[in-house]
């Protein structure tokens, strides 16, 4: 079934608060408070270009601890030693994690006192750990400054609710469609689909199966939740392209389930119909029916050459190379319901925040400052090529052959709040097995999950 479309509807920014402006609410205790802390280091830079010249910032010995998922020393070498060349009093201390661990390194060190200053958080993660970070003091950076330099996503996930920047974002990555050329080819599809409704149509194409019903080759890896890769992701992108809002503006009532009123008086549920659309692929009785629970996980299925499309990231790409080194496949934007209308994709991505525990936690933001510069970030991706998160380096980037696509999409990324990124996840998923295995209608299945959304707001 067609996802229906709304004219003219634009989907709510969900975690934008009313009134943008932090300087109109932060009281006279916090701004003296931050005055006190940053003082020394704005008396020792005055002759100090910030970007360099100037010479060396003199002050006491500083070291800056840094906690970083999927990234080495070395990818930073340049930039501590760029920044010590301005601030010769600070050294740092880099300690790179392992994504399996690291959620409870964190929260045990941080527990402790004996965390690190800066560390990275998943762009879900700000709710949870909020209360466990420093702010950005609001002379580093204006509301405009962000709003002009950064992807817009980052004001949905990286603000608190009283309008305070918590952590910033060197890289973004967005959802793209990986499709098998050669498997394509060979169906007569000369071109990627672009649309959902091309999605459907190459599917019918694509899809082979034995006598017995087996699957000898898959049309895309949609329709179940536990052997597809981010598939609480992509239904989600569905949802926030049919114009579902997950919560509401003031995040205190789930509205998953609620219906909305198209221009012809039609009234439908958006987020029903975005399940009903993905759980499609998984059912027999479909004319699009190409996967299963018993189909292999999605990632391994396209390395092998048994998938002819599937969704995912950008880094999903140096996979791919390592499994399947022959493999003929290429990359194309995320499909949207209608390329005529503005685009929907969706963000996954981390950034860097300061503790609330660090004694030195003015000189990590001056450092988060500084290392999320144009200039900064241009030697970071020199050494750990990734889609920026500066727009003014995204229109550099788009023009790439292996990024651009990246690049484009993360101009159009969208978010939405999660109180508990890992219990929503857990209820998109479940909603999708309502579906699919327990045989729950998508009305149902919907209005459980809107349930199970508000008991997480209590």
């Amino acid at each position: 079934m067609k996802i229906q479309e709304t004219k003219e509807k634009k989907l709510e920014k969900i975690g934008q608060p009313e009134n943008y402006s932090a300087s109109n609410r932060v009281g006279k205790f916090r701004m003296l408070k931050w005055a006190a802390i940053l003082l020394p280091i704005l008396l020792l830079a005055q002759g100090c270009s910030f970007f360099g010249g100037g010479g060396n910032t003199q002050g006491p010995e500083v070291t800056l601890v840094i906690w970083k998922l999927f990234d080495n020393q070395q990818a930073l070498a340049p930039v501590f030693t760029s920044y010590r060349q301005l601030r010769n009093n600070v050294q740092f201390q880099f300690v790179e994690k392992d994504i399996a661990t690291y959620e409870n390194d964190l929260l045990n060190a941080l527990a402790t006192g004996a965390g690190p200053d800066i560390f990275t958080i998943h762009n879900d993660w700000l709710p949870r750990y909020q209360d466990k970070m420093s702010p950005a003091p609001e002379e580093l950076f204006t509301d405009r400054e962000i709003e002009e330099t950064f992807v817009d996503v980052v004001r949905t996930d990286l603000y608190g609710s009283e309008g305070e920047l918590y952590a910033l974002p060197l890289s973004t990555d967005v959802l793209a469609l990986y499709y098998n050329r050669d498997l394509l080819g060979s169906a007569g599809i000369a071109q990627p689909p672009s649309t959902w409704d091309e999605i459907l149509d190459a599917v019918k194409k694509l899809t082979q199966q034995d006598r017995l019903g087996n699957f000898l080759v898959h049309g895309i890896a949609l329709g179940t939740a536990d052997n597809i890769n981010r598939s609480t992701d992509i239904l989600s992108l569905l949802m926030l392209q049919n114009g579902t809002q997950v919560y509401n503006q003031g995040r205190t009532q789930a509205t998953l389930a609620t219906d909305i009123v198209a221009p012809d008086g039609t009234r439908y549920n958006p987020g029903e119909q975005a399940l009903e659309f993905y759980t499609q692929f998984s059912n027999p009785a479909k004319p699009t029916y190409t996967w299963n629970n018993r189909s292999n996980y999605s990632v391994d299925s396209f390395a092998a050459g048994q998938t002819a499309m599937m969704i995912s990231y950008w880094y999903m790409g140096d996979i791919l190379r390592d499994k399947a080194p022959l493999l003929n496949f290429g990359v194309a934007p995320v499909p949207q319901i209608d390329v005529s209308k503005p685009k929907i994709n969706y963000a996954n991505y981390f950034a860097e925040g300061v503790s609330r525990m660090s004694p030195n936690s003015a000189w990590a933001w001056d450092f988060l400052k500084f290392a999320s510069s144009a200039e900064s970030l241009n030697t970071y991706y020199g050494r750990h090529l990734q889609p920026a998160s500066r727009k003014d380096l995204i229109s550099q980037q788009i023009v790439r052959s292996d990024l651009g696509i990246f690049a484009e999409g993360a101009l159009t990324a969208r978010s939405y709040h999660k109180p508990d990124s890992a219990r929503v996840e857990r209820i998109f998923a479940d909603m999708i097995n309502d579906v699919v295995v327990r045989g729950k209608s998508p009305e149902n299945a919907v209005s459980d999950a809107n349930r199970l959304l508000n008991e997480l707001l209590r």
